[in-house]
């Protein structure tokens, strides 16, 4: 490869015809450019500073380090022009080793080198992402955005290039070859073929050309319901406990329905504001639902779902419609018992003149059980008030090193970074180091809210971790940053109990990206298919919900006794009514599947009810389709499912494994080796592997349904709820 690359002799000359200044003309090739990252300047740690500390002001944030660089350490990566240069170099390579494929005969070092493609593109094309989203500087988002289109365009000539896939079935119809391939090497091929079919190229010339543009339609489609769905509602003439709502002229602007205030009234108010139905949402919808459809049908599958589901461990909608209903129907009586808990209440709750039995709507579930789990928490734990009470996010961050080091033997070194390596000031770039192996991978946390960075929680992925590359991630959050009061008591970032929890979910991740060591990146970490991704993610949610690492990672100092084990042990943060919350999210996956079925219904609205009435205890509020603020069913179209079905499979390997002993370390070094091998092996049997035996949908219903159960059986039944608490 590097034979072919020095031939382009004259290089560095067509760089600066085409940039002109600006440039680095040291570096030439794609190869220098990879040599360069997080880890490419000597390393300077914070000394007498604990991550406690780092995060609570003890050391400044902002680099101390006295060498420069470009964004995550890569030089081209300081200035617009910089942007361009990387993608000439990212697309010379990547033209040099198509050129390599085409003209070679079919082997295993074909297949090396599709992955060696795959792996520059994402390389170039994951980072730009990114920065597009999150640059310090308008010209170099606009300078991110613009290479972004460049390197997607190149994608879409990828996909449709039929000499690369012709050399892929060659390899896969090659008997001589098959016999050279390990269990990997079969998987990452399938996986590649089966990429490149999901978008019809397999299919006539005419057909391949109708795909991308149906693509574009799709993508058009899905921007704008995701845009609507979010849209803030304007009102006017509100109750007064709505005032302090961010006010626009003489309107009062309201984000979202999930207003938990004591008062009923307001609560109504706020729910059926935000969820009342709009033409315009739902033409959004069906426009999207409709593109998706026909596109999958032209390329000759009966439905969008069936397309999305192909390559996931689910395999096809059937099967997950037959787990939900089965979870749903084994949930009845659960679901029940919390009902009639929360009916009770509102029947008790003196601001309600019912005479009746009283309705359950969505956003009287969320306040009544939130308000009855607090009592609770006040009244039966040692500590019950700690568990309402916001946390310093210090804490929490070094509890996750904590965490880290005794169950995967890993640790989290905050490192100075570079002159210009963050995209902000705030973020602490961390190196990650295995006991044996050393460097492990880096993480850069960028977990404070700031003027134009997306407000969500997620996991980018800049650089998968295979056998030939150290991983790097970025740990992506939206905390509010306290600042120093004016009588200099300096007020620490607080998070509360459920961001704990979403954090753990995002390092679940981030570990299973770190610990990769797959032989290709097309099967590293997280690049699995969502119902398989979500499984790590999910277990550590179980394992922070758990009070021993609670008490061991987040505070250390609390003395606890047997009744916070009694009563946390199933579920420390949300104490009780997880059946509720658990058949609210099959509603969502069952209107999920039956959307992107093949028949796309004419009013969603309508459907929707249907469903919820079908489906759901609770009483649908009449001229509300919380379906048109669900932006998931663009995100995961077809694949919301995949938190019910990763939940299943990450309860039986907590229970089986860490349940009574969550640092038992012959079990930390079984999902280590687990996490280590991506999906580079068979889902199944390598889950099997883990837990211990083999298991269906009755055992992945089970773990869902049994720990509710029980859970139920000593809460609910110790709630007295005939006292009163409003």
């Amino acid at each position: 490869m590097r034979m072919i690359l020095r031939q382009h002799s004259n290089i560095a000359g067509r760089i600066r015809q085409l940039f002109h200044r600006d440039i680095l003309p040291e570096i030439t090739t794609f190869e220098q450019v990879q040599s360069y990252g997080p880890g490419s300047c000597e390393v300077k740690t914070f000394h007498h500073c604990s991550i406690k500390e780092l995060f609570e002001g003890g050391q400044p944030t902002t680099s101390t380090n006295p060498q420069s660089s470009g964004l995550f350490g890569n030089p081209l990566l300081a200035s617009p022009q910089g942007f361009f240069q990387y993608w000439f170099l990212c697309e010379e390579h990547c033209k040099n080793i198509l050129q390599e494929i085409v003209s070679s005969p079919p082997s295993l070092k074909t297949l090396q080198l599709f992955d060696e493609l795959s792996n520059s593109i994402c390389l170039f094309a994951d980072c730009i992402k990114f920065i597009a989203e999150n640059a310090p500087s308008q010209k170099l988002m606009q300078a991110a955005h613009v290479s972004s289109v460049n390197a997607h365009n190149f994608v879409e000539k990828l996909n449709t290039n039929y000499e690369l896939y012709e050399k892929l079935k060659s390899i896969a119809e090659d008997v001589e070859i098959l016999k050279l391939l390990e269990v990997e090497d079969l998987l990452a091929l399938n996986s590649l073929i089966l990429d490149m079919e999901l978008s019809g190229i397999h299919l006539p010339l005419d057909i391949r050309k109708q795909y991308v543009i149906s693509n574009e339609k799709v993508n058009e489609a899905g921007a704008r319901f995701v845009a609507l769905s979010h849209e803030p509602v304007l009102l006017e003439n509100v109750p007064v406990a709505l005032e302090n709502l961010p006010a626009q002229g003489k309107y009062k602007v309201l984000h979202g329905s999930g207003v938990e205030h004591f008062m009923p009234n307001v609560r109504e108010t706020a729910w059926h504001s935000y969820h009342a139905y709009s033409e315009d949402r739902e033409a959004a919808l069906r426009n999207l639902l409709v593109s998706r459809n026909d596109m999958a049908q032209s390329l000759g599958f009966s439905s969008y779902g069936e397309r999305e589901l192909r390559h996931t461990m689910a395999g096809n909608p059937e099967r997950v419609y037959s787990f939900l209903t089965q979870l749903h129907e084994e949930l009845k009586p659960e679901v029940q018992i919390e009902l009639d808990h929360l009916k009770y209440a509102k029947s008790e709750d003196t601001r309600y003149n019912i005479g009746k039995e009283p309705a359950i709507y969505p956003y009287c579930a969320k306040y009544y059980s939130r308000t009855l789990n607090e009592k609770f928490l006040m009244e039966n734990h040692t500590k019950g008030n700690m568990f309402l009470d916001l946390l310093e996010l210090g804490n929490v961050i070094q509890g996750l090193n904590i965490f880290c080091e005794d169950i995967l033997r890993i640790s989290l070194v905050p490192e100075v970074p570079m002159q210009g390596e963050m995209v902000n000031q705030d973020v602490v770039k961390m190196a990650v180091y295995d006991e044996i192996e050393g460097l492990t991978g880096y993480i850069y946390l960028d977990l404070y809210e700031r003027k134009n960075k997306e407000p969500r929680t997620c996991l980018h992925t800049l650089t998968c971790g295979t056998s030939k590359q150290i991983p790097v991630v970025v740990l992506q959050c939206s905390f509010v940053k306290k600042t120093a009061s004016k009588l200099l008591n300096v007020a620490y970032p607080k998070i509360s109990l459920e961001e704990v929890k979403t954090l753990f979910h995002e390092l679940g991740h981030a570990v299973h990206a770190i610990l990769g060591r797959t032989k290709y990146q097309h099967t590293s970490g997280t690049r699995g298919p969502t119902d398989f991704a979500e499984i790590p993610s999910t277990l550590f949610e179980n394992f922070i919900c758990h009070p021993a690492v609670y008490y061991r990672c987040i505070s250390p100092y609390t003395v606890y006794d047997e009744r916070d084990f009694q009563y946390g042990t199933e579920n420390l943060f949300n104490t009780g009514y997880q059946a509720l919350d658990t058949e609210t999210s099959i509603v969502y996956s069952l209107l999920d599947q039956k959307l992107h079925s093949a028949c796309v219904p004419e009013d969603t609205s309508v459907f929707a009810e249907a469903l919820s009435a079908q489906y759901s205890h609770m009483n649908h509020a009449e001229g509300t389709p919380w379906h048109h603020r669900f932006a998931h069913l663009n995100y995961y179209g077809a694949r919301y499912y995949s938190y019910l079905w990763a939940r299943s499979i990450a309860n039986l390997v907590f229970f089986n494994l860490f349940y009574d002993d969550p640092f038992n370390e012959r079990a930390g070094k079984q999902l280590k080796e687990f996490l280590k091998r991506g999906s580079g092996s068979d889902f199944q049997s390598s889950l099997e592997d883990l837990v211990g035996y083999q298991f269906g949908q009755n055992e992945m219903v089970d773990a869902v349904v049994q720990p509710i159960k029980r859970f139920n059986a000593s809460y609910l039944d110790k709630q007295d709820i005939s006292k009163k608490w409003w």
